[in-house]
């Protein structure tokens, strides 16, 4: 009877061990393949998986013997290097790779056999999708002319922080296979070949771009050349280095097409901006500008409004008062939500606004992981995860795997943390505090941890961090506030000219 067990039991069977091997740690890999050979056939290749070679290597206890790694070399699929010498035989066994990653103080100063290494490498890896290479030193013309080669095979590309001395004509090059290319920060590499560069890439579809502080973005080329050579571009990750002007970012998206993916950082979004991002609306995936400047609620409300595909959304702040004045949300399959919701000052306690923000947030069926408070300690909760403002109509988020309540503290019960627990069926993490009283956080985290819930912040937060925040809060609503009477001003003076022309159409 138990040999019979044993037979049908379900890790006994190979396309079982083969489904849980990607998910099992590393220290637990080494166990599993000392159980038996079948374990050892099927979970050695992730023991190999990804190797990091450090730069001393050869004296480094932790790190595997080169007769070990030379054995297990074809397992390989990331490969991290700080150093080679001596690796050869290692390398050459390497022949499945997708990842290669190339440390640039180990190319720094490279002989001319280090780069026949590393070209050899490259030319014996058909699979390989990704190099990424950073901080390195380029002065020999066919050190470029190799790398050029590389990348011309390769899906991926990215260059961090490379000094380029003697670059040859990049438009000699075509790299059609590239759908994802990092440049950040080249020195050595002007503008214009970078721009070169990337018109080289028919298939681009993913553009991650950061020039040098000292540098000038190149607007005009980018926008008169890019799109043209580039038909597929839809990702763009952008910081606002070498972009003076806070109308350049609206001049590059008023070029784009339907786009899906924006990450700016370091950038004013104007209303200009806002208006050229518009004309992405209906295509846009994910929006990330949480660590860009003068973004304001209404144009947060407004992407919520009218972006129906986004899937993940990090921004500043959403004020609750914008989301009572605005319409329904369409962005319903949004997974990924990270906004501080902030409630009006003028209306304390204002059970209106939360239960609205409640109800916006129940049609998001889809979501993930939510994240609503502060970045930094503040007196006022904002949002409030009670069941007198309207979180019990959040029993549609089924999906919702993790909570961030920010840097603000709640006023939690016991019933409220009961209906999170019994409702919330997915909800693995809630990150924050519980109460402002720490005893009573302390109670309503071990309640929680009964239902599966972990909560992360351990630590009371130092009253003295949390000063001087109101009063920064009302500043920014009075601000935003007198921006609106500007803006609604603006848009009286428009209907008013509008009106002016209609009466010149109906003379003429």
């Amino acid at each position: 009877m138990t040999s019979l067990v044993e037979s049908t039991s379900p890790v006994e069977l190979p396309e079982m061990l083969l489904y849980m091997a990607p998910f099992v740690a590393f220290k637990d890999l080494i166990v599993c393949v000392r159980v038996c050979r079948q374990w050892q056939k099927t979970f050695t290749p992730y023991i190999w998986y990804s190797v990091d070679v450090p730069r001393d290597w050869n004296c480094s206890p932790s790190f595997p013997p080169l007769h070990a790694l030379q054995t297990n070399a074809h397992h390989v699929r990331e490969l991290t290097l700080r150093a080679s010498e001596g690796l050869s035989p290692f390398l050459r066994g390497c022949t499945n790779l997708k990842i290669l990653v190339v440390h640039g103080e180990h190319i720094a100063r490279p002989s001319p056999e280090l780069w026949t290494e590393l070209t050899d490498l490259v030319r014996h890896n058909p699979t390989l999708e990704w190099l990424i290479f950073g901080q390195g030193r380029y002065e020999d013309k066919d050190q470029v002319e190799a790398l050029m080669h590389a990348i011309s095979k390769l899906k991926m590309a990215a260059s961090r922080y490379e000094y380029f001395v003697n670059i040859p004509i990049i438009q000699n090059w075509t790299f059609p296979l590239l759908l994802e290319l990092t440049l950040k920060d080249a020195r050595g590499l002007s503008t214009q070949a970078q721009v070169d560069m990337v018109c080289q890439c028919p298939n681009l579809q993913h553009l991650k771009w950061t020039v040098c502080r000292d540098t000038c973005f190149p607007v005009q080329e980018f926008c008169e050349r890019v799109p043209a050579a580039c038909p597929r571009l839809r990702q763009l990750q952008m910081d606002g280095c070498g972009l003076p002007d806070p109308e350049d970012i609206g001049k590059i998206l008023s070029s784009l097409s339907q786009l899906e993916l924006l990450a700016l950082c370091g950038s004013s979004i104007t209303k200009r901006t806002f208006g050229s991002l518009g004309r992405h609306f209906e295509t846009l995936k994910l929006v990330d500008v949480i660590d860009c400047f003068n973004v304001k609620s209404w144009m947060v409300q407004r992407i919520l409004e009218s972006c129906p595909n986004l899937t993940t959304l990090r921004s500043s702040v959403l004020r609750m008062r914008d989301i009572v004045q605005g319409r329904y949300w369409t962005a319903l399959r949004l997974k990924y939500l990270q906004v501080k919701m902030v409630q009006t000052r003028s209306k304390p306690g204002s059970v209106q606004e939360q239960l609205t923000t409640f109800e916006q947030l129940s049609r998001l069926t889809q979501l993930q992981h939510l994240s609503t408070g502060s970045q930094r300690w503040t007196k006022n909760e904002g949002l409030s995860f009670q069941m007198a403002s309207g979180v019990d109509r959040l029993g549609t988020l089924r999906k919702l795997r993790v909570l961030d309540l920010g840097k603000s503290c709640q006023r939690m019960d016991e019933d409220d943390v009961r209906w999170i627990g019994s409702n919330l069926e997915n909800l693995t993490k809630i990150e924050g505090v519980l109460h402002s009283d720490w005893s009573q956080h302390l109670v309503m985290a071990k309640i929680l941890s009964d239902f599966g819930i972990e909560v992360t912040e351990d630590e009371p937060p130092e009253l003295s961090t949390m000063e001087g925040d109101e009063e920064e809060e009302e500043e920014e609503e009075e601000e935003e506030e007198g921006e609106e009477e500007e803006e609604e001003e603006e848009e009286g003076e428009d209907e008013e000219d509008e009106e002016d022309e209609d009466e010149e159409y109906s003379v003429l």
